[in-house]
């Protein structure tokens, strides 16, 4: 008669085994540590506050921001093995307001540094080239009688696109409630600027030109200069949540708006919900 053994894992003396709980307490902290690690150095949350890049994104739409995209690179073969680039044309990026640094805002990438940037009714143009623009929101007032704009001037005649944070003084600042408006001055009669016909700029090195898809409600690279590349935090990845908002709802801070925007989205989670935006990728 052969003895049957029933094979049991080797537990060291004076050991305890490890118990159910204890097995469920350690893998809900790796996990934990591994969506924290996401959430601080990967992705995060950013909240569409206004209707800048309508109709690409919409205000109470909840994107997730690629922070990794552009990340700092200490060493010459990071840029080889891991997916890490600059920010590119056409990119929809998110980056610390030059008015107000503590406020994300996000626009997309016109041009970078180096490029010649105008624009002529509402329309982009770089290096003297249009822009294929399909996610533009232009008013057909602006589309109708659109012409292209004249020959650039010499290149040592095309002024360079100021920086805000580097150069204040060639800026207009006005602080309003709950925000600062930054405007770019004309430099030869001390006037700000439109934003329907702009330039041409050169955009200095290190710096990107953005501007909001919804050209005729966008504060931009037309009101507050160049950008440096060293504000941008992120780019827009996917909207994971859209709720129908008002403009600038988050600005409304005291105790009963955080009710009753709370309220709101408890009772009208299934109405006010964009279903049809969900985990949509912008472009």
């Amino acid at each position: 008669m052969v003895d049957k053994k029933v094979k049991t894992d080797a537990v060291a003396p004076g050991v305890p085994a490890k118990g159910t709980v204890r097995d469920y307490w350690e893998t809900i902290c790796v996990v934990l540590i591994f969506v924290l690690f996401a959430r601080t150095w990967v992705f995060q949350n950013s909240n569409i506050p206004s209707g800048s890049m309508k109709d690409t994104l919409l205000v109470g739409d909840r994107v997730l921001v690629n922070y990794f995209v552009y990340g700092p690179k200490l060493f010459s073969w990071e840029r080889a093995m891991l997916p890490l680039r600059a920010p590119l044309p056409n990119d929809i990026v998110v980056f610390k307001y030059p008015g107000k640094p503590d406020v994300p805002f996000i626009k997309r990438v016109i041009g970078k540094g180096g490029d010649v940037v105008q624009v002529v009714r509402d329309k982009a143009y770089v290096n003297g080239k249009a822009l294929d623009e399909p996610y533009a929101n232009i008013p057909g007032y602006m589309r109708q009688g659109a012409a292209d704009p004249p020959p650039l001037p010499p290149a040592d005649r095309i002024p360079v696109l100021p920086d805000y944070l580097r150069q204040p003084e060639a800026f207009m600042v006005q602080t309003q409630p709950g925000r600062v408006d930054v405007s770019l001055k004309d430099m030869q009669e001390g006037e700000t600027l439109g934003r329907e016909d702009f330039g041409p700029y050169r955009i200095p090195e290190g710096h990107l030109f953005v501007m909001g898809d919804n050209r005729a409600s966008s504060e931009d690279s037309r009101y507050w200069g160049a950008l440096d590349e060293k504000m941008v935090l992120g780019r827009a990845w996917i909207i994971w949540w859209s709720f129908q908002e008002g403009d600038y709802d988050y600005m409304k801070s005291s105790p009963g708006d955080i009710a009753r925007k709370l309220g709101d989205k408890v009772i009208h989670f299934i109405s006010k919900t964009r279903w049809n935006r969900i985990l949509q990728r912008p472009k």
